[in-house]
């Protein structure tokens, strides 16, 4: 099973986001920082335990880059990010 680490897309498996796809913001131990720049905004990441999500795959590079880089990334930037891994690049 693999992982999920920071920038990572991930599946959540529980909780009221059920089903829906999140970005990895940040890890801290055992939990990770969630945000879809919609319900989730960027200011204020869902804590979640990493046996609440299902690893999808790697978010693209200008994405992984710019959080890994300098920390930080806009709502429209997470949007852009879910959008392109679902092939639905409208959905902003």
């Amino acid at each position: 099973m693999v992982e999920a680490h920071t920038a990572d897309i991930v599946l959540s498996l529980t909780g009221r986001d059920k089903g829906r796809l999140m970005l990895v913001m940040a890890e801290e131990g055992d939990f990770l920082l969630l945000a879809n720049g919609r319900a989730r905004r960027a200011e204020s990441p869902k804590r979640k335990r990493r046996k609440h999500v299902s690893y999808q795959g790697p978010s693209d590079g200008r994405t992984a880059r710019k959080l890994l880089e300098s920390g930080r990334l806009t709502n429209s930037d997470i949007r852009k990010a879910l959008s392109l891994w679902t092939g639905d690049e409208d959905a902003n």
